[in-house]
C-alpha cells in the first residue's frame, strides 16, 4: 500500500518523505520525482526526526506489524502496535504536522452485524482488529490533547496486483490459475472489496479534504456474498474448474460481515470508486498470470 500511495502522491507533484522499514526493498521509490526515503524502525522512529528538514502537512501512518492472517491472533505482536501508533502521533507532533491519517480496518466492527458507517460501536473479530480499536482510541485522545487532526479510516478488504498473502482473493486466483481445487467455507459472509487504486485515491482525498476527529469507512460501497466473488474469479479464469464450497468450517462461531457505507467519505471528499469488482479482478488476474 505504501508504494502505491507514494507513487500516487508523487504523480500529484507533492513533496513526499517516505519512511520505509529497514530491510525493505524500496529501490522503486528512489526513481520517483519529489520523493525522498528514510529507513526507520518503529521502536526508534524518533531517531529520524532530526533528519527531516522539510515541512509536511499530512502524515499517513500505514505501519502495522502482523497484518497477515497467520499473525492476527498473536497477542503480544498485535499489542505492540498500540504503542507504535502513539509513537507515530508523537513523531507528527514534534514535526508540527497538523494532520495524521491512520489506516484502521473494517474488521473493527465485523461482529456488530451492522452497516459500517463510521459511527458504530466497535465489535472486533480478532486480536488484530481489537488492537486497531485500542490504537484508535489512544491516538484520538493524544490528538485532542495536542491539537492534531486525526483521521481514522475503516478500510474494507483490499485486492489488486502485488498483494501476495493468503487472503481469499489471492488464494482463489492462485488456485484456479494452477488448476488446484480450492477449499472454502460456505462463504456466506456479505463483504465489500476495494481495488487498491481506489483505496489510494480515497486516502489522498482524505489527506486533502478529510475532517479531523472523524472515522471514515473506505470501500467500494458495493457488497456481495463471498461466494459470488469466488465464482466471478473462477469464471474469469476457467468456468469448468472445480471448487469445494462448504468443505471448511468457519473460524469464528458467528459469521462476520463487512458492509461499508461510504457516504461520509463521498460527502466530505467527493470520492467515487473507479473500478467495479469485475474490472479490478481482471487486472489482478492478469498480474498473477504474469508472475506464476
Amino acid at each position: 500500500m505504501g508504494r502505491n500511495l507514494t507513487k500516487y502522491l508523487s504523480e500529484k507533484n507533492l513533496i513526499v518523505c517516505a519512511l520505509v522499514a529497514k530491510g525493505t526493498d524500496y529501490a522503486f521509490l528512489l526513481n520517483l520525482p519529489n520523493v525522498s526515503c528514510l529507513e526507520f524502525e518503529l521502536d526508534d522512529i524518533d531517531q529520524v526526526e532530526e533528519l527531516i528538514t522539510e515541512e509536511y502537512d499530512v502524515l499517513y501512518n500505514l505501519a502495522w506489524v502482523g497484518v497477515s492472517t497467520t499473525f492476527k491472533n498473536e497477542a503480544l505482536l498485535q499489542a505492540q502496535n498500540v504503542l507504535y501508533g502513539l509513537k507515530v502521533m508523537e513523531f507528527a507532533n514534534h514535526l508540527h504536522i497538523s494532520k495524521v491519517v491512520c489506516t484502521g480496518s473494517a474488521s473493527e466492527f465485523s461482529c456488530s452485524n451492522e452497516v459500517i458507517n463510521g459511527n458504530n460501536i466497535p465489535a472486533p473479530s480478532d486480536l488484530y482488529s481489537a488492537s486497531k480499536v485500542a490504537t484508535h482510541y489512544l491516538c484520538d485522545t493524544y490528538a485532542r490533547q495536542n491539537n492534531l487532526e486525526l483521521i481514522w479510516t475503516s478500510i474494507s478488504s483490499v485486492y489488486g496486483p502485488g498483494r501476495n498473502d493468503n487472503n481469499l482473493i489471492t488464494y482463489s486466483i492462485k488456485s484456479f490459475l494452477n488448476k488446484v481445487r480450492p477449499q472454502f467455507t460456505k462463504l456466506e459472509q456479505k463483504w465489500d472489496y476495494i481495488y487498491i487504486e481506489d483505496l489510494i485515491k480515497a486516502l489522498y482525498l482524505l489527506g486533502k479534504k478529510g475532517i479531523g476527529g472523524k472515522v471514515y469507512p473506505i470501500g467500494s460501497g458495493d457488497y456481495r456474498q463471498m461466494v459470488e466473488y469466488v465464482n466471478i474469479i473462477k469464471n474469469s479464469i476457467d468456468s469448468t474448474l472445480p471448487m469445494g464450497i462448504g468443505e471448511l468450517p468457519y473460524k469464528n462461531k458467528t459469521i462476520d460481515n463487512q458492509i461499508i457505507d461510504i457516504s461520509s467519505l463521498t460527502n466530505d471528499t467527493g470520492f467515487k470508486p473507479d473500478y467495479s469488482f469485475e474490472a479490478g479482478i481482471q487486472k489482478t488476474i492478469d498480474y498473477y498470470k504474469s508472475i506464476l
